[in-house]
């Protein structure tokens, strides 16, 4: 996968709800900020089915699927 930039993003969680994404990112082999990143991405997916594509400029963002 090509580098590319991305952006940082500071987020305040339960610690109860954190402890649990811990767990479900152990059994997905994932980090937690990939854990949810992959679900941001099913959370996008899931609203573009329902609603139809969100347009943006996109030729700056490889790797996005």
């Amino acid at each position: 996968m090509a580098s590319m930039e991305q952006y940082r993003f500071t987020l305040r969680i339960h610690p109860l709800i954190m402890e649990k994404m811990k767990y479900i990112a152990e059994t997905n082999g994932r980090s937690v900020n990939k854990e949810i990143e992959q679900i941001l991405k099913w959370v996008i997916s899931d609203y573009e089915n329902k609603r139809g594509r969100i347009h943006i400029e996109e030729k700056n963002q490889p790797g996005f699927v």
